[in-house]
């Protein structure tokens, strides 16, 4: 009995060693379906304490949640099993793909180039508009060959821009909430802002990246399941 009781307090450490060493997105994800806490809290938890019937964690403001194991494992030897199907019932339930998304794709097709391109001389035209009037080299010497004149010119700056901020803004809203949390870009860090600040300037282009690595990656994964 002693003998089993020993093994069962090293099979714990194991797993809690293992489960913080090498699994704190599960941890995060468990928090986050199990719990029902926002990801901002979850993340960064550790867990303490397992036990056959639930497991133990304490989150980075020092609170501790229990989540009850249904049905409670048989034994230790379960605790892998059962770690990776709440992982997936987790990933399932919250839409979170097992894809990282691990870095900042610049534009590098023509057309992507082109759109950003475009899009960012729509923000720089509209923020200097104030400096485009009579008497000045642009105005006299370079709008005029615009279609209409430079008043033209000025009315499709004004026209083009209000609603092209609400279209970007709102790409970036569903950029945040359906691709980057999906594929594991945590909200305000640097990577976020990159594509954040990419999509609000050229919009489609980013979306475009997204699905093209993640379809690389995807079958970079099936590949090597084989």
């Amino acid at each position: 009995m002693a003998d089993q009781a020993s093994k069962d307090a090293a099979a714990k450490q194991r797993i809690i060693k293992h489960m913080n060493n090498d699994h704190a997105e599960s941890i995060s994800l468990y928090l986050q379906h199990y719990s029902k806490l926002p990801a901002r809290i979850a993340r960064g938890a550790i867990m303490t304490d397992i036990s056959l019937a639930a497991m133990t964690f304490q989150t980075t403001d020092g609170k501790t949640h229990t989540i009850p194991l249904k049905p409670p494992m048989s034994s230790f030897a379960d605790a892998r099993i059962r770690s990776v199907d709440m992982d997936r019932e987790a990933r399932s339930a919250l839409d979170i793909s097992p894809i990282k998304l691990t870095s900042y794709l610049p534009p590098r097709k023509p057309a992507h180039i082109i759109l950003f391109g475009l899009c960012a001389m729509a923000y720089i035209n509209f923020a200097t508009k104030h400096l485009m009037v009579p008497g000045t080299l642009f105005y006299d010497k370079v709008l005029p060959w615009w279609p209409g004149g430079p008043e033209a010119y000025l009315w499709t700056v004004n026209k083009v821009f209000y609603p092209m901020l609400a279209i970007h803004f709102t790409e970036a809203f569903l950029l945040d909430r359906t691709r980057l949390r999906k594929y594991g870009v945590a909200r305000g860090s640097s990577l976020w802002w990159k594509w954040i600040a990419s999509v609000f300037i050229e919009g489609w282009g980013c979306w475009d990246r997204i699905a093209a690595e993640v379809k690389r990656k995807t079958v970079e994964a099936e590949k090597a399941q084989h």
